[in-house]
């Protein structure tokens, strides 16, 4: 049986092992993982869910803003012209 993925879908951040050194240089292993959500994206009508971390997630939802904002500017230059 294989491990899951234990990351984001889209960048491919995942787990990182790392040293936790503390005021005596004793070093003690740690895992340090990625901050996940699950986002739901709606793919050729159906609705998905996905593990993202964050900082996809962000830019995910810049992109959906700038996308939005050019179809308002659309809209907005076609209603000015049928008012004409």
């Amino acid at each position: 049986m294989e491990k899951e993925f234990y990351g984001c879908v889209m960048c491919g951040k995942g787990v990182q092992n790392a040293n936790k050194v503390s005021f005596s240089k004793r070093r003690t292993k740690t895992i340090r993982r990625p901050n996940l959500h699950t986002h739901h994206l709606i793919v050729d009508g159906t609705r998905i869910k996905i593990k993202v971390c964050t900082t996809c997630k962000r830019s995910m939802r810049v992109t959906d803003r700038e996308i939005q904002a050019k179809a308002g500017a659309v809209k907005a230059a076609a209603m000015a012209l049928a008012a004409k």
